[in-house]
């Protein structure tokens, strides 16, 4: 069976993307870099832990791209999810900077691609088993 492109792009992505997550959110929570905005903790522990979520998520996508479906949607949805929340703060008070928000942003903006990608993957496997089987 030929490599699918689209899996091999969506794994790649979600790795690298979640290991500077990782590595970011880390330097900041302990200590090693400071921001010049307002750093909402909540957020940044969130950012980590889903940083840590994403590598597996890529892997799951390198191995099995249709059970990774679900994870990519599951961070997806959590991504939208707490962007929502993040905004509503920002708007409401001073507890989370722009940054934050933009941030977000762009992980769900990251995260959507990385479902698409996967979706697509998906989509050729079944077809490339349909030409199989015929």
């Amino acid at each position: 069976m030929k490599t699918n492109i689209f899996k091999i792009i969506a794994a790649v992505i979600a790795i690298i993307f979640s290991l500077l997550t990782i590595v970011e959110g880390s330097t900041v929570l302990l200590g090693i870099s400071e921001q010049d905005y307002t750093v909402f903790k909540p957020l940044l522990v969130y950012n980590v832990i889903m940083g840590v979520v994403g590598l597996f998520a890529g892997s799951i996508i390198w191995f099995n791209p249709k059970k990774a479906m679900t994870y990519t949607e599951i961070i997806l949805a959590a991504h939208i999810t707490v962007m929502v929340i993040v905004i509503f703060i920002y708007l409401l008070s001073t507890a989370v900077a722009m940054h934050s928000v933009q941030a977000m942003l762009v992980r769900v903006v990251v995260w959507l691609v990385i479902t698409l990608l996967a979706r697509k993957s998906n989509q050729s496997v079944v077809n490339q088993n349909n030409v199989n089987k015929q």
